[in-house]
């Protein structure tokens, strides 16, 4: 990883602006035969040469992930709506037995990690060491950080991840899901005001979602998916 900063810079109606990274790497939901999500496995590697390198945003380039300026030949309009409010402010919290869960629905990747296993809103309530376990695992697999989990003491449960930028695929769903940001890496917005820098975060890179530059899981029901030659 190289001494400089890892961040994303939007830009007006155009790509994400990633610097300071040497790679960008697919990662793929994985289902079971039931269909249920059991886990992330690893795709591609990108490698990039260039810092800043640009990334599509607008959902339409052939040369997914990068940006090919598609969003030049089809008006894209990339107007950010997100609050710059911290996401757990927007929160519901569900109280458990010995778990908090809060939950801001508005930046649902639709990973489904969370309905798995007779969901996490019933787990929490059920206080066993099992549930109580599972709860935290699946909380930790939500890449938006939607779901973010505390012990009745207020401490957040939040697994330490690494910084690093992936691209998301949907086994499951047959569709490619958002850019995946892990470790607290910096969004800076047009205008240069910076978004709350979170753990787990998910960017919008097909272009519907009504909370950019975040995903509301637009892509998964627009069917979208990349042209990037990473057909499931």
């Amino acid at each position: 990883m190289s001494d400089k900063e890892v961040y994303i810079k939007v830009t007006k109606d155009g790509p994400y602006l990633l610097f300071g990274m040497p790679e960008v790497s697919e990662e793929i939901i994985l289902t079971d035969e039931s269909g249920e999500c059991i886990g992330y496995g690893k795709g591609k590697n990108f490698e990039i040469r260039s810092n800043p390198v640009a990334l599509c945003r607008c959902g339409k380039s052939k040369n997914a992930p990068f940006c090919d300026l598609s969003h030049q030949k089809i008006g894209f309009d990339g107007t950010e709506t997100a609050s710059f409010e911290p996401l757990l402010d927007g929160a519901v919290k569900f109280h458990g037995k010995n778990l908090v869960l809060s939950d801001n629905e508005k930046y649902c990747a639709l990973a489904r990690f969370c309905d798995v296993k007779g969901t996490i809103w019933t787990l929490i309530t059920k206080g066993d060491e099992s549930s109580d376990k599972i709860a935290i695992e699946e909380a930790n697999l939500c890449p938006s950080g939607r779901l973010v989990i505390f012990d009745k003491d207020g401490n957040e449960i939040e697994y330490e991840l690494e910084k690093s930028v992936t691209i998301l695929e949907d086994e499951g769903l047959k569709v490619s899901g958002p850019l995946w940001l892990k470790g607290g890496i910096r969004v800076e917005s047009v205008d240069g005001r910076r978004y709350e820098v979170r753990n787990r975060q998910t960017l919008c890179r097909c272009g519907m979602s009504s909370n950019k530059p975040f995903c509301n899981c637009a892509h998964a029901h627009n069917n979208f998916k990349a042209k990037n030659n990473n057909d499931l």
